[in-house]
């Protein structure tokens, strides 16, 4: 990696990691030290009565005294659509359980979408805490989305959108029926010790979907049925382009899912990434990188280290192609370089070890428009399937160890390779004395 990179990056770490001048990277929200007790509102725990209504009151209370706590005590209470507002924190007590709803009608379709559960928009201070659960009681959801029965989107469990300082932290969150929390052109943001869970079958059902800068998060454990974390450069796709950068991802541990992802929408750009000590067992994909002609944009300066990925299919994956490669990548001919064609560059991946993966290494560019600048230091990867790399340039894998079962340990097309001898696209391997 060239050194003006290492220098840009030694200052992000100390920037997202508060090593700065001793102060906080990433500002916390600041609420104000009042709670309102959403029984002392209305809300029961009986499960007869729907809380939107009390919970939603005592939200207004605490807006209206100038911010603070609203607690959930422990119990179960079933809940339709709140939102919140500056200043608030929704605190979650220890074996306090907030419900959605399973009656769809609870839930109201605005144009395409319904309405989603925990939201909030243009708001600044606002946290989601404790030592509770959210349930999202998806299954009713997932089977009617199955059976195509449904004519709206499904709602989000949380979903922040241009919101200043943001803190999720300590809770536990499960089954809802879309994303988990989707937080949209955000700033400040702290997501901590917060376990996320969903069956691996769930549909759509992404942990953490963020797009904006100066994110930080530490201590999550994730398994859920799409992507696991996901960084977005664009507002899913609209005309409205988003950067996502400054980003710190550790200590982390992220089961069954899709993977720690970037796109598939770049448009906007992602850039200066740091993902450290991060742990995959049984996930779909590890590090993966996704866009496509159209919904593409730059995506640069990456750092990966200190990884360890366990029965993962397709540990690093790179792909200009999504959501489907062609069947050769000699079958699609170079195109017009646009502003939304898909760039990865100056990505180094550090210290990681993977045992017993389907796949070694995906980097796939495309012909218009390789993939460059990637190198591999102290990578060993175990795996039935050897690397394929095609439409590539400046890729060092003078670090890496690949040990196959079957087939050529490297595949390449149009590529530039330093490090390791790869086999032609095309070409068997040649066995033998």
């Amino acid at each position: 990696m060239k050194p003006q990179i290492l220098i840009r990056w030694a200052a992000i770490f100390a920037i997202v990691t508060g090593l700065a001048n001793g102060s906080p990277a990433v500002p916390l929200p600041e609420i104000p030290k009042r709670t309102f007790v959403v029984t002392g509102l209305g809300a029961t725990t009986n499960g007869l009565v729907l809380n939107t209504g009390a919970i939603q009151n005592a939200i207004a209370a605490a807006e209206q005294a100038g911010g603070g706590t609203v607690l959930i005590p422990a119990g179960r209470f079933v809940c339709g659509p709140i939102r919140l507002q500056s200043g608030i924190e929704l605190y979650l007590a220890k074996d306090a359980q907030l419900v959605m709803s399973e009656k769809f009608s609870d839930f109201p379709v605005a144009g395409a979408d319904r309405e989603n559960f925990i939201s909030a928009a243009n708001a600044h201070d606002i946290s989601i805490a404790g030592e509770g659960t959210i349930d999202g009681q998806g299954q009713p959801w997932w089977k009617a989305f199955r059976a195509k029965e449904l004519t709206a989107r499904r709602p989000q469990m949380i979903s922040f959108a241009d919101c200043e300082r943001v803190a999720i932290s300590g809770i536990h969150t499960r089954n809802p029926p879309n994303t988990h929390c989707s937080l949209r052109t955000c700033r400040d943001i702290t997501i901590d010790r917060v376990t996320m869970t969903a069956p691996p079958d769930s549909p759509n059902t992404d942990a953490l979907n963020i797009s904006g800068s100066d994110i930080l998060i530490t201590k999550c454990d994730i398994s859920t049925g799409d992507d696991n974390i996901v960084f977005l450069g664009s507002r899913d796709g609209d005309s409205t382009t988003v950067k996502t950068e400054n980003i710190l991802v550790t200590h982390c541990r992220l089961g069954f899912g899709h993977g720690l992802s970037i796109g598939s929408f770049t448009t906007g750009g992602v850039t200066h990434l740091r993902v450290d000590d991060v742990s995959f067992e049984g996930t779909v994909s590890g590090i993966r990188l996704k866009a496509s002609r159209g919904r593409g944009g730059v995506v640069e300066d990456l750092v990966y280290k200190n990884i360890t990925m366990a029965n993962v299919k397709n540990p690093v994956s790179i792909t200009s192609y999504y959501p489907k490669e062609p069947l050769q990548p000699g079958d699609d001919p170079a195109q017009a370089v646009g502003d939304r064609t898909p760039v990865w560059k100056n990505i180094l991946i550090e210290n990681l070890t993977v045992t017993n993966a389907a796949n070694a290494l995906t980097i796939w560019g495309l012909p218009e428009c390789p993939v460059s600048g990637i190198e591999l230091r102290n990578v060993k990867i175990a795996s039935s399937g050897g690397a394929k790399i095609y439409n590539a340039r400046q890729v060092d894998l003078t670090g890496a160890q690949i040990n196959c079962q079957t087939g050529p340990a490297l595949t390449v097309f149009n590529a530039e390779v330093k490090g390791m001898k790869g086999t032609p696209l095309g070409v068997q391997p040649q066995t033998g004395p």
